[in-house]
């Protein structure tokens, strides 16, 4: 990684969605849906395949060629194609394609919402670093006053004109300052460790983030209701696209049940063929096309030869291309396969199937519900945050106001140190409490943005 980058709140959600074990596992799940897609769509081709076996026989055995029990030594070869095509099954495989489809885009949804899991958290942490950062430069600031202070306390203590207590009470309230800094660096150190272990980055390596200069608006909150907010998110948080496949998903699901009550319509072809070495052994009869004059008898009285033509036929090898395309046979056929009775199978996978609607119908609801729910305490913390927010802009000015005079009046050695030191605290937490308002209210407001689908930005 670059030691001089710095980080914007974009990146660092993009770096820890590319590196986030879960999002890769998802991912993988999707993968397997789309492959379960594809092959729901083969299934409406037919499937053919191949055989072939060749074997060595003898003792008794039967003749392939002859059909007849032999007891001679022989070899056999048969090869077959063969095609089996579903052509209707109860719209089963059309439904298993749709069913498909709503299966990978719940798992495309699935997806996109771990990945706004992961975003929120990472807005989370990263505001927790802006915060810490601003409070830790609010503890030097203090811490540099403070400094200032006890040189001027000792210059006065050196001129006798305050007490040596003051000088050592001063000394007290900086050493009280350099820990609310080192408070402060554990506290930002603790929460970019927090970040880098969402984001996956390596911890040995330094993140530096981006400090933006926020602007609070207070109006945006002031457009914006509950229900509003509510129905946009209806309309593009992935969990409720999700959750409305998986309700789609699963009234085709019903529909593949119910396919298996309809007969099964399939065609199926082959071709086939065989060799056999007692066929080539024995050869095979071929005509040459001639004609022999075979004597029969005499005729009485002459004694003239009475013959009769018969077709002249020799033996002639019988070669294994030969055999095989003699043997070559064909088939075709229709079968119709009709659900009669099936011990309440196909009733009870419809029985499962209309369950598993009903669960996801449910689980859409609640899905909604909780949405709504979730944006309705989102909105109100928004509001209350920024209530909190103008309550502590309040006291910080009038923390300051008191500090000033308080500070007058101590330099003129009309109060104590004790007094300083609790009218500097005091400021130091009402600014602490101010910046910590002032974030949370910047982290409400971009919970709302978020839901509205709004870019995160600061």
């Amino acid at each position: 990684q670059t030691t001089d980058k710095t980080w914007t709140v974009q990146e660092c959600i993009d770096y820890a969605l590319e590196n986030n074990l879960t999002v890769k596992n998802q991912e993988l799940t999707v993968n397997i849906n789309e492959i379960n897609r594809h092959q729901s769509r083969m299934n409406l081709l037919p499937t053919l395949n191949a055989g072939a076996n060749y074997g060595y026989n003898w003792g008794r055995s039967i003749n392939p060629e002859t059909n007849l029990v032999t007891k001679r030594e022989q070899t056999n070869g048969f090869g077959n194609l063969n095609l089996n095509w579903t052509l209707f099954s109860g719209w089963r495989n059309v439904n298993g394609i749709k069913q498909a489809n709503a299966n990978l885009a719940a798992r495309e949804y699935d997806l996109e919402t771990t990945k706004n899991n992961i975003t929120l958290s990472i807005i989370t942490l990263y505001t927790t670093v802006i915060f810490n950062t601003e409070l830790l430069e609010n503890a030097r600031l203090q811490l540099e006053s403070t400094r200032s202070q006890m040189e001027r306390t000792r210059k006065q203590v050196e001129a006798g004109s305050l007490p040596r207590s003051n000088l050592l009470d001063m000394q007290a309230q900086v050493a009280s300052s350099e820990l609310n800094v080192i408070n402060a660096e554990n506290s930002l150190n603790i929460a970019l460790l927090q970040l880098k272990q969402a984001m996956l980055y390596p911890e040995n390596e330094p993140l530096q983030i981006e400090i933006p200069q926020i602007e609070i608006n207070e109006v945006e909150l002031a457009t914006v209701t509950p229900e509003n907010v509510y129905k946009i998110a209806a309309s593009i948080m992935p969990e409720v696209k999700g959750a409305e496949m998986n309700l789609e998903s699963s009234l085709y699901g019903i529909k593949v049940a119910k396919g298996s009550y309809y007969p099964r319509i399939s065609l199926s072809a082959g071709l086939n063929t065989n060799y056999s070495s007692l066929a080539a052994d024995r050869g095979l009869l071929e005509s040459t096309g001639n004609f022999l004059e075979i004597p029969i008898g005499y005729v009485q009285g002459t004694g003239d030869v009475v013959v009769t033509q018969t077709e002249e036929f020799i033996r002639v090898p019988y070669e294994l291309g030969r055999q095989l395309d003699n043997n070559f046979g064909q088939s075709v056929g229709l079968s119709i396969s009709i659900p009669i009775f099936n011990n309440h199978q196909v009733k009870a996978s419809v029985q499962r199937a209309k369950i598993a609607y009903e669960q996801a119908k449910v689980q859409a609801e609640l899905t909604r519900q909780n949405l709504r729910q979730t944006i309705e305490r989102a909105y109100y913390d928004a509001y209350s945050a920024a209530k909190a927010y103008q309550s502590s802009l309040k006291r910080v000015e009038a923390q300051e106001e008191s500090f000033r005079a308080m500070k007058q009046r101590y330099e003129n050695g009309a109060a104590n140190a004790t007094d300083y030191e609790l009218a500097e605290n005091n400021l130091f937490q009402a600014k602490s409490d101010l910046l910590r308002a002032k974030y949370d209210f910047i982290f409400k407001l971009k919970i709302l943005d978020f839901y509205q689908g709004k870019p995160i930005e600061f």
